[in-house]
C-alpha cells in the first residue's frame, strides 16, 4: 500500500489570493451624549491574483494477489489546489465520516494514512512553498503581518499603562497619533493616580494603624488558624486589616497579574468577615 499523487489543471483560478492593501477608517458613536471614535483597520482593496492552476490528486493504491492474479485497488482521498498547499492540510478537504470509511475498507489508522501521504506530499508543499515566496504577494503579506504585530505590541504597552482599550482612541494602525485631547485626558488621569496613590502610600506609612495585626499576619497567627473561631472583637480587626491589604495590594496600585487580590480574598472566606 502506497500513496501515489496525480497532477491535474484546474478550469478556474483560485480567487483567494491575499489583500493588497490594510485599511485604516475611524469608527464613531455616541455614548451619554458624548462623541467617541475609535481607530481601526482591515484587509482591503483588490486581491492578489492566482495564475497558477495546479491541482493534485491524492490517492492510496494496494496491489494484491486473487486466485493468482494480481489485481489494484485504490482510494481517492482528497484533491487541493496549488495554492492550498501553502495554509491548508489533506484533512481539510475530506469529510471526517467519508475519511473514516476509506479507512475501514484499507484495514490501516488515520495515522499510518497521514504517514504514508506526507512521504509524497512533503516535497511537494516545500517546492511550492519555494516558489511562493519570491512573490509579491509573499511580501505584501509579511509587511501586514509585521505591521499588525508592531500595532498589537504598542497597543499591549499602552493599555497597560493607561487602562484596557484605550490605544484605539488614540492611534491608528501606523502609530500615528490621531486624537491628542484624549491622550491628554488619559495622562492627566494616569497622573492623579500616581499622586493619589502615592499620598495614600505616605499616609500609610506615617500611621501606626494596624501594624500590630499587620505583623500578625504575616508571621501566619491568624493564616493558620481554624474558621469560626474568633470573636466579634477580633473580626472588626480582621476587617480592618482586609481594606488595608486591599487597598495595598490592589492590582491598580502593584501593577500585577492580581495573585496577591486573589489570596487577600480567599483569606477574607477563611476568616468569614
Amino acid at each position: 500500500m502506497f500513496c501515489v499523487i496525480q497532477k491535474l489543471f484546474n478550469k478556474r483560478t483560485d480567487p483567494y489570493g491575499a489583500y493588497k492593501e490594510l485599511v485604516t477608517y475611524s469608527d464613531s458613536y455616541t455614548i451619554n451624549g458624548k462623541a467617541h471614535t475609535k481607530y481601526r483597520f482591515h484587509y482591503g482593496g483588490e486581491r492578489f491574483e492566482r495564475h497558477i492552476r495546479d491541482a493534485y490528486k491524492i490517492m492510496i493504491h494496494k496491489s494484491y494477489r486473487e486466485a493468482g492474479k494480481v489485481k489494484k485497488k485504490q482510494w481517492v482521498i482528497c484533491t487541493m489546489g496549488y495554492y492550498s498547499l501553502l495554509d491548508s492540510w489533506p484533512g481539510d478537504c475530506i469529510i471526517s465520516s467519508v475519511l473514516e470509511e476509506k479507512l475501514t475498507e484499507m484495514g490501516i489508522d488515520e495515522g499510518q494514512l497521514w504517514e504514508m501521504v506526507y512521504k509524497k506530499l512533503d516535497p511537494l508543499i516545500e517546492r511550492v512553498k519555494a516558489e511562493f515566496i519570491v512573490t509579491e504577494e509573499y511580501q505584501t503579506k509579511q509587511r501586514h503581518k509585521q505591521l499588525i504585530a508592531e500595532y498589537q505590541q504598542r497597543k499591549k504597552e499602552f493599555d497597560s499603562e493607561y487602562g484596557s482599550d484605550t490605544y484605539e482612541y488614540c492611534y491608528d494602525l501606523y502609530g500615528e497619533l490621531q486624537n491628542p485631547a484624549y491622550l491628554k485626558e488619559l495622562e492627566d488621569a494616569l497622573r492623579q493616580r500616581q499622586q493619589y496613590q502615592e499620598s495614600s502610600y505616605q499616609r500609610h506609612s506615617n500611621s501606626n494603624y494596624g501594624y500590630e495585626e499587620f505583623e500578625n499576619f504575616f508571621n501566619g497567627s491568624y493564616s493558620k488558624a481554624n474558621r469560626s473561631n474568633y470573636t466579634d472583637d477580633e473580626k472588626v480587626k480582621l476587617k480592618k486589616m482586609f481594606r488595608y491589604l486591599t487597598k495595598t495590594f490592589h492590582p491598580d496600585v502593584t501593577k500585577d497579574d492580581g495573585e496577591m487580590m486573589k489570596l487577600i480574598n480567599k483569606l477574607k472566606d477563611d476568616w468569614e468577615i
